[in-house]
């Protein structure tokens, strides 16, 4: 325990990702394993991959934490002890959980295991975050739906007794802090288990009222605290959390990079980069508010209608390595056609915009490239410095 204030936490779907989002910024990640973790849909982590992404986050003085955080069924228990026991071989920081069973496992298990209770407890208040260190929690994720001045009130009353973890950035569930059963009754997928088929975005209409004929969803905007993050700097909170285990190498790199821009330089000059609030919308696909921050929200904040945008297919390549001054090997996402003006997003040092001057397969050269995940060589119009997994966008459709 005793962390720094402050950690910036990061999702990580797979190992790619996770890779993605350390090396753009994230103090710690939360990955899940095979088994035990609410997004079972994501790719996930094997136990030698946990083995390997921890070693190497450690060799950057970084953290990795694990998440448990299913409710069990009675199928869910024979084989707990030893999957866990498998995980705490890799030396993970700690593990994100909700289930009593599992907390209590871990802790006959591991007794020097961080436990962090997840936000599938929906813990709102102090007494609720002290019943849990009582049960060896060292840290509490707190639900969404805890407003700005009730969470002044939790880390005052708090006054570190217990770690806080606090969510700034991604999806907002519908239900109180993700407990949903809409994905159990009309898709036999249990949310609670990690089946959750997000029914909530799916597209409803009123029956036997022909007087209403519009279609509607029951999806919230997704949260985005980018404009209160001096607010939350100022409290005792030792961890902000983005979610979006299940988002893109863009979406990890871009919000990763921008929150832990704006963090720094609010820490180190007493100032906010207005302009990378416009980066964290460049890697958005649906609406954005603030959520329960400023108290209960209204309707304003919901996706009634159909007001989601198109994926974002702006993230175009990564660059995989340098050949000469201004010619690289990339691996291609999307689309990419010569002439285009595009933006890097680097880990070690600017961004960058340039223009593809050439784009090259094999021995041909081509005017438009179009399969995902292969390697092609590309020329730009500047002799700038592109570092490996730097991500690439156009700027043209944003």
């Amino acid at each position: 325990m005793n962390h720094k204030l402050h950690e910036l936490l990061a999702p990580a779907g797979d190992y790619e990702k996770a890779m993605f989002a350390l090396n753009f910024g994230a103090d710690a990640i939360y990955i899940g394993p095979k088994q035990y973790s609410l997004r079972a849909r994501s790719s996930n982590f094997n136990i030698d991959e946990i083995f390997r992404i921890t070693e190497y986050a450690h060799s950057i003085n970084k953290k990795v934490y694990v998440v448990l955080n299913i409710f069990c069924h009675n199928v869910h228990l024979k084989n707990f002890a030893d999957y866990f026991k498998k995980i705490s071989d890799c030396k993970v920081d700690g593990v994100i959980c909700a289930d009593p069973f599992i907390i209590k496992k871990i802790n006959e298990i591991n007794k020097n295991m961080e436990i962090h209770i997840s936000t599938q407890q929906s813990i709102t208040n102090s007494k609720a975050a002290l019943f849990w260190k009582r049960q060896n929690a060292s840290r509490v994720v707190l639900a969404r739906e805890v407003d700005y001045q009730n969470l002044k009130l939790i880390t005052e009353e708090l006054d570190g007794k217990i770690e806080i973890e606090y969510f700034i950035h991604g999806a907002v569930c519908i239900s109180y802090s993700g407990r949903c059963t809409m994905s159990n009754n009309f898709s036999f997928r249990d949310a609670n288990i990690g089946g959750c088929a997000h029914s909530c975005r799916w597209e409803y209409e009123i029956i036997n009222c022909p007087e209403i004929n519009d279609k509607f969803t029951m999806s919230p905007k997704d949260m985005n605290l980018s404009s209160q993050i001096f607010k939350l700097l100022d409290l005792k909170i030792h961890s902000f959390k983005i979610e979006g285990r299940m988002k893109s190498i863009h979406y990890v790199a871009t919000i990763v990079s921008a929150y832990k821009k704006l963090i720094d330089e609010y820490l180190l000059n007493n100032k906010i980069d207005c302009n990378l609030f416009d980066e964290i919308q460049k890697s958005e696909n649906r609406k954005t508010d603030l959520a329960f921050f400023d108290n209960k929200p209204s309707f304003k904040k919901m996706l009634y209608f159909d007001d989601e945008k198109k994926t974002n297919q702006n993230f175009v390549f990564i660059v995989k390595e340098k050949i000469t001054d201004g010619e690289y090997k990339i691996i291609l996402k999307n689309v990419l056609k010569t002439h285009e003006l595009v933006e890097s997003i680097s880990y070690q040092g600017k961004n960058h915009k340039f223009i593809i001057n050439e784009i090259i397969e094999g021995e041909s050269v081509i005017k438009v490239a179009f399969k995902p995940m292969f390697e092609y060589i590309i020329k730009i119009d500047k002799d700038i410095v592109l570092n490996p997994l730097d991500i690439v966008r156009k700027i043209n459709d944003n």
